[in-house]
């Protein structure tokens, strides 16, 4: 069973999803206005946290909550982390990495440092976030710029010392020692183009969007099952999900997964239509698709 979500307005295109620190709340950020929108399980629609263009967050992408009460918000090309009291809603901070040409994806945090996924670049931007907000820096490197690699997904495992971070561009899952920054792929048993991921019970759940052959595309919600040092994991389930609901981050709250349905491709093929919704599913084993039926 689904629920959908709505959120109000009539060009939203939502990217980014987190969940709140009650366990019942969450928040939704358009990548088109740059509006955070706030959410409850038990409500069928979403408010506006904060208002499209302000501060001047023209576009917001990947979020998180830090340890100190504050909302993180990527600002997509902006080049600026927001950071947002959650009890009150007042700008506490916004940093801005130090690079012209950027796209600040998605965020994590581990104890008292924020890591950024840059989408132009092939870098990772370290924050602190401890009672004061600092300034960023370029931490870490990952892969050549020529390959394109679309850094995207970021989630840490071993209570924080590892970093999985998703290179959408080139179906590559980075495990990032964070000690040594000692970077490496996951071995993994088949291709996934991972966008945004979420670790359920110990397994990595992400939205899997690849380009097929002839231009075709495949949306699925793929289960990763990780070896115990996290260098290698096995693709153990896959659950289609509609191509024009185009899914591009996924949370997991009250027992239900939420898909934040950004409809990209259709507004590409100028088919998107309002309105734009979060689903909350519950991907059960017996209706995955087998892994060898996915790219």
């Amino acid at each position: 069973m689904t629920t959908d979500y709505v959120l109000p307005g009539e060009d939203v295109f939502p990217e980014g999803i987190t969940e709140g620190p009650d366990g019942r709340s969450f928040y939704v950020s358009s990548a088109r206005q740059g509006t955070v929108y706030r959410g409850h399980t038990d409500r069928p629609e979403l408010e506006v946290w904060q208002p499209a263009g302000a501060d001047g967050r023209t576009g917001a992408l990947g979020m998180a909550v830090d340890g100190h009460g504050r909302l993180l918000v990527c600002g997509s090309r902006t080049g600026y982390l927001f950071a947002y009291d959650l009890a009150g809603g007042a700008l506490v901070a916004r940093c801005r990495v130090p690079a012209e040409l950027t796209l600040l994806n998605d965020v994590f945090v581990v104890g008292e440092y924020a890591y950024v996924t840059d989408s132009e670049r092939p870098v990772v931007w370290r924050v602190p976030v401890g009672a004061e907000i600092g300034e960023a820096e370029e931490w870490l490197v990952l892969g050549a710029a020529e390959d394109l690699p679309y850094l995207n997904g970021i989630v840490a495992v071993h209570d924080g010392a590892t970093l999985l971070i998703a290179a959408q561009g080139t179906e590559v899952l980075w495990r990032v020692d964070v000690a040594t920054r000692a970077a490496e792929h996951v071995t993994l048993d088949g291709e996934l183009a991972a966008d945004g991921m979420v670790l359920v019970d110990g397994a990595l759940y992400t939205c899997d969007n690849a380009e097929l052959l002839e231009g075709d595309v495949a949306f699925y919600v793929s289960r990763i099952e990780l070896a115990p040092d996290a260098r290698s994991g096995r693709i153990t389930h896959r659950w289609d999900r509609p191509a024009a609901d185009h899914p591009t981050t996924i949370a997991h709250l009250d027992g239900r997964f939420l898909l934040v349905n950004s409809q990209f491709l259709a507004g590409r093929e100028g088919t998107a239509r309002a309105p734009f919704t979060v689903s909350a599913v519950r991907l059960a084993p017996e209706t995955a698709v087998s892994p060898a039926t996915g790219h």
